[in-house]
């Protein structure tokens, strides 16, 4: 028996709206697990932000849950055939109850992004810290009317899901909040995409992990088109044929939800995805002729008497690459921070490295780092330097 045959309301944009926001579901759930396994087995960064990650992908798994009872119940069909079968009923009171999870899941996913960012960020821009609590914050405060207008568009209660109580409903004062907090949300989708770009754009690392990672970070403004389509798609409710024009409000909110939950994901997760990139980054020792250079280096060139050592002042000599890792330490305050630093230089005693890639590792809060140079090629420096 088919869905069509079991549920007759079933149907029109209905079937997309389903595969879609399964598809979407399946690929955050098993980042979200992957996040977890790294938390458990790998390092021990980003805490705060994998709990508010765990309680976004809970409520946005009861928004998807709702949002399929509802489909099956006529959402994405037109409005005359769900009367027809008799599921209005059910179609009203699933549909607003998607949206009532609905209105959580979208702040949470918001706070989880910034609560990564502010981690990974520490204290190293004070501002970029402010401005994310602040982001934050808005999102919270500003959804907290968008939940409750739900249960309060209709006076009694109960008469939001009564197919015959529906004249004591008014939906106005909602969808127009909803335009207002729709555009906070897809602003805030935006910066949250723009900035990790911000912090990895300036540093000295390997150009194909850089654009890499930062195209992956930066997918958040996929959520942000979602947002301001899906804030469009409000104005539906207001209408004659409001099943069915719902249909495209539901389909957008799915990808906004799921495409922040999957795009935060990326970075928690990459110490398990590295392994497969080594062929495509790269850092290999130089051997291009380069300028005059400060220090003596104190190593063997190839093709030299084994008593030739390097002069600060050999034009011809290649002097040892300087790789940059990109680290999130863990300061004696408890907070963290990106740290780019050159190989061989000191480490302050206010902050200690920590390498999460490598899972023999006892790190505690490394992100990415790149290849090390070895110890034969690394330059020695007196205590006066």
């Amino acid at each position: 028996m088919s869905l069509h045959d079991k549920y007759p309301a079933y149907g029109e944009r209905g079937p997309t709206d389903l595969r879609l926001g399964i598809s979407l579901a399946i690929i955050a759930t098993i980042f979200m697990v992957l996040r977890v396994y790294v938390r458990l087995r790998v390092n021990k960064f980003g805490t705060t932000a994998l709990i508010w990650s765990l309680v976004a992908w809970l409520f946005t798994a009861i928004t998807q849950v709702f949002g399929i009872l509802s489909v099956l119940h006529g959402l994405g069909n037109h409005i005359t055939l769900i009367i027809k079968v008799g599921q209005l009923h059910n179609f009203l009171l699933f549909t607003w109850i998607t949206v009532f999870f609905f209105n959580l899941a979208i702040p949470t996913g918001k706070v989880a992004v910034a609560a990564f960012l502010i981690e990974m960020n520490g204290q190293g821009n004070p501002r970029i810290r402010k401005s994310l609590i602040a982001v934050a914050a808005l999102n919270i405060v500003l959804n907290i009317p968008q939940v409750l207008m739900v249960w309060f568009q209709c006076s009694p209660v109960d008469a939001l899901w009564d197919p015959l109580r529906q004249d004591q409903c008014d939906h106005r004062k909602s969808v127009y909040y909803t335009y207002f907090v729709g555009a906070i949300a897809a602003l805030s989708d935006f910066y949250l995409a723009i900035v990790p770009i911000h912090m990895l754009v300036p540093l000295k690392i390997d150009r194909k992990l850089k654009w890499g990672l930062s195209f992956l970070m930066g997918c958040g403004i996929f959520a942000g088109v979602a947002a301001i389509v899906r804030t469009w798609a409000a104005k539906f409710i207001l209408t004659e044929d409001s099943s069915y024009g719902v249909g495209t409000l539901f389909l957008w909110g799915e990808v906004e939800e799921w495409v922040v939950l999957i795009t935060m994901s990326i970075p928690p997760v990459w110490p398990l995805f590295r392994p497969f990139t080594t062929r495509f980054i790269k850092s290999n020792f130089s051997r291009t002729p380069g300028p005059d250079y400060k220090y003596n280096y104190g190593y063997k060139r190839p093709g030299y008497s084994s008593t030739a050592v390097a002069s600060p002042m050999s034009p011809n000599f290649p002097p040892p690459m300087i790789t940059t890792t990109i680290n999130i330490s863990s300061a004696k305050d408890g907070a963290t921070t990106i740290i780019p630093s050159e190989t061989g230089s000191r480490i302050s005693d206010e902050r200690t490295p920590h390498d999460i890639l490598d899972k023999n590792s006892n790190a505690q809060g490394g992100w990415v780092e790149l290849g090390k140079v070895p110890d034969k090629y690394r330059r020695t420096r007196s205590p006066a330097q």
